[in-house]
C-alpha cells in the first residue's frame, strides 16, 4: 500500500470518528426537549404569602450535572451545576411570579429553556350543621353531633374564578381516608352535604378546586368536631314566655304553686322529628309524655324536700342520636 493511499485512508477515519461524536452529540441533544424537564411544587396547590419550593426532575438527563440558571423576570436569583431546586415566599392573591429556567445539560452547547408559573390561590370552607338543634334567639354556632348533618360552602378568593362560578370544577373529599364523593363533586359544585357517621368523633373534609383554564388551582381541608348533644331546662313565665336568658340550675327553688319547665336539646339532630321519643321522668318514675312533649308542668301537692326531673330523648332511626339529663328543683 502506497503512502499516499495510507494517509488517505487515515483522514477518512479521523473525519468519521469526528462526524460520529458530532451526530451522537446532535443525537443527545435533540431526545432531550422541554417536555422532559418535569416541575413539582411543594405544595402542590400553594396559598398567598406561602412559602414554595420547586424542584425539577428529568428521566431523561442528569440534571445534577447540568448548568441551571433560574431567572425571577429579568433577574438572575440562582445558578449553578446542579441547582433543581428553589425555594421563595409566593405573593399575593391574583398575582403571578413567572420563572424561565435554562438547563444546559452535561456536554452539550445548547440549552432548555423552561418556563413556570406560579399562581397562588385560596379557598375557604365554611361549614353548618344542618339539622342540628338550637333554642329561639341563641346566638352562638350550631355545631353537629354524631349522625348529624354538615354543610361545607366552598368559597374561593381569586377575582379569576369569583365571576365565573360554572368555570370552576370541585373534588369533594371526607374522612380520614379522604374519599371521594363523585356525585357531589363536578363544574359548579361548590357545596358539600355530609352525614357523619356513627362512630366518628370528629369529621374531616378536602377540597380540591381547579379552574378549566388551569390557572386556578386550591386545596383546603377542615376538620370539623362532633359534639354530645345536651339538654338545658328553662322555666317558663305565664306573661313572658320562655325565660333564655337563664337555664335552671341543680337545687333551684320553687317559690310558685305551679311550674313549666321546657327542655331545649341542645345541638340534636331532628332530621326526623316522628322518630324522636320523649321520656320524662319525676323521682326516676316515668310519666305520661305531655301534649307538648318538651315542656312539663310541676304542682308540688306540698313543701319540703326536692324533686328530680328528668328527659331523655331517642332518635329511634338512628343508634347515637339520644340524650339525657335532669335537674334537682327544692319544694
Amino acid at each position: 500500500m502506497s503512502l499516499k493511499t495510507k494517509i488517505f485512508l487515515l483522514i477518512s477515519i479521523i473525519v468519521g470518528v469526528f462526524t460520529i461524536s458530532n451526530f451522537s452529540n446532535a443525537e443527545q441533544e435533540i431526545m432531550v426537549l422541554e417536555s422532559d424537564i418535569n416541575v413539582e411544587t411543594i405544595p402542590e396547590n400553594p396559598e398567598p404569602y406561602q412559602d414554595i419550593t420547586i424542584i425539577l426532575k428529568s428521566y431523561a438527563t442528569d440534571l445534577n450535572k447540568a448548568k441551571i440558571e433560574w431567572l425571577m423576570g429579568s433577574s438572575v436569583v440562582l445558578s449553578g451545576i446542579g441547582k433543581t431546586k428553589y425555594s421563595f415566599t409566593a405573593p399575593g392573591p391574583n398575582e403571578t411570579t413567572t420563572f424561565s429556567v435554562s438547563i444546559t445539560p452535561q456536554n452539550s452547547i445548547s440549552n432548555i429553556l423552561k418556563k413556570i408559573s406560579i399562581n397562588p390561590s385560596e379557598i375557604e370552607l365554611i361549614w353548618e350543621a344542618v339539622d342540628s338543634y338550637t333554642p329561639p334567639f341563641y346566638k352562638g354556632k350550631s355545631f353537629a353531633s354524631r349522625e348529624g348533618k354538615i354543610k361545607v360552602v366552598a368559597i374561593p378568593n381569586t377575582n379569576t374564578i369569583k365571576s365565573g362560578k360554572g368555570s370552576v370544577s370541585y373534588t369533594w373529599k371526607y374522612g380520614e381516608g379522604e374519599n371521594t364523593d363523585q356525585n357531589a363533586s363536578g363544574y359548579g359544585k361548590d357545596y358539600f352535604i355530609i352525614k357523619n357517621k356513627a362512630l366518628n368523633t370528629k369529621e374531616y373534609v378536602k377540597i380540591i378546586a381547579s379552574s378549566v383554564d388551569g390557572k386556578y388551582n386550591a386545596t383546603k381541608k377542615i376538620e370539623i368536631p362532633l359534639v354530645n348533644s345536651k339538654i338545658l331546662f328553662y322555666k317558663k313565665s305565664p306573661t313572658e314566655g320562655v325565660l333564655y336568658s337563664e337555664a335552671i340550675k341543680d337545687d333551684s327553688y320553687l317559690e310558685e304553686d305551679e311550674i313549666t319547665l321546657v327542655a331545649e336539646p341542645y345541638f340534636f339532630s331532628i332530621e326526623n322529628p316522628k322518630s324522636i321519643v320523649y321520656n320524662w321522668k319525676v323521682n326516676n318514675k316515668s310519666i305520661d309524655t305531655p301534649s307538648k312533649k318538651t315542656e312539663v308542668t310541676l304542682r308540688p301537692a306540698s313543701r319540703g324536700g326536692y324533686a328530680t326531673i328528668g328527659l331523655t330523648m331517642e332518635d329511634m332511626s338512628a343508634l347515637f342520636q339520644k340524650v339525657t339529663s335532669s335537674i334537682k328543683i327544692n319544694l
